[in-house]
């Protein structure tokens, strides 16, 4: 009988775990307004840092930069409009220029890489900004994936077989032992990394709502949001420099679903809300997290 070729045997491997290792799918909540806002447990928390501590490998974190002072104070604002508390919430600023984002994990902490400044046009866009990052920490869409059983058997047998299968192939020139192999690839292809997560539609069109509820309870009107991707969308610079931030979703589209979620009574408003005296308390002080 013909053997398996030791290679085969990681790629039959390889297709199993694609055809049963799936993330354990959590009872969905849907919220049609800003959800109960809670501090993170101990291990939410822990999550976050770990997060944090990656990042910080890649990015330095910029604690001097003034315009963190006025940042800080808008996204507390922006904490408490949503009915949740300052001390709760970090915000974390990376010196970046070249990365215009801004991102969410669990644990209630929030990344802005410095290249942002470079693509907002006012602070009533930077705030919608923060408060969609903070929509979906609070609808619970940035909780870690977690795998069943099953999948977890599968990727430990997967790890044994891509070991052994390099070995053999590299007669013994290439040994790599350890677990998560095939988990790490899986969330990767999946889109599934905290930091780099792709939402559904469904996902979107909650925290459309739910940032839309946040600034509508703020002092930064929600027409911003749709009026900052229409800008996107008349410059070709533009997209250029918000790719990530736009996480492939073409920037008509941010248009539609923010519009789609405006509140009727002010759907027609300008996006003016935030008066001169309002950005003046938005240059308070305020400390920042490390």
């Amino acid at each position: 009988m013909k053997k398996t070729k030791p290679i085969h045997a990681v790629f039959i491997a390889a297709v199993c775990l694609s055809l049963v290792a799936c993330a354990v799918q959590h009872r969905r909540v849907q919220y049609d307004a800003i959800p109960p806002a809670f501090a993170p447990t101990e291990q939410e928390y822990a999550h976050g840092k770990r997060v944090y501590a990656a990042l910080s490998q890649d990015y330095r974190i910029d604690q001097d930069d003034p315009r963190f002072d006025p940042l800080r104070c808008m996204f507390d604002h922006l904490v408490e409009a949503a009915g949740g508390h300052p001390v709760d919430w970090h915000l974390v600023l990376f010196d970046e220029p070249a990365v215009a984002d801004v991102r969410a994990v669990q644990g209630n902490f929030v990344f802005i890489w410095s290249g942002i400044f470079d693509v907002i046009e006012n602070e009533g866009e930077l705030a919608g900004l923060l408060a969609s990052e903070m929509a979906h920490e609070l609808a619970n869409h940035t909780d870690p994936v977690e795998f069943s059983v099953a999948s977890e058997l599968f990727f430990g047998i997967t790890d044994a077989a891509a070991s052994i299968g390099l070995m053999l192939l590299t007669q013994g020139a290439v040994n790599v032992s350890g677990s998560g192999m095939t988990r790490w690839a899986y969330v990767e292809v999946a889109d599934l990394d905290p930091v780099d997560r792709v939402y559904d539609a469904e996902q979107i069109r909650e925290m459309a709502t739910i940032a839309v509820s946040i600034l509508e309870a703020s002092r930064y009107a929600p027409q911003h949001l749709p009026a900052f991707w229409k800008r996107v969308e008349s410059s070709d610079l533009l997209q250029q420099k918000v790719r990530r931030l736009s996480r492939e979703i073409p920037s008509q589209e941010w248009v539609a679903v923010y519009e789609e979620s405006m509140p009727q009574a002010s759907a027609a408003d300008a996006p003016g809300r935030m008066s001169a005296d309002a950005a003046g308390q938005a240059a308070g002080p305020a400390g920042s997290d490390s």
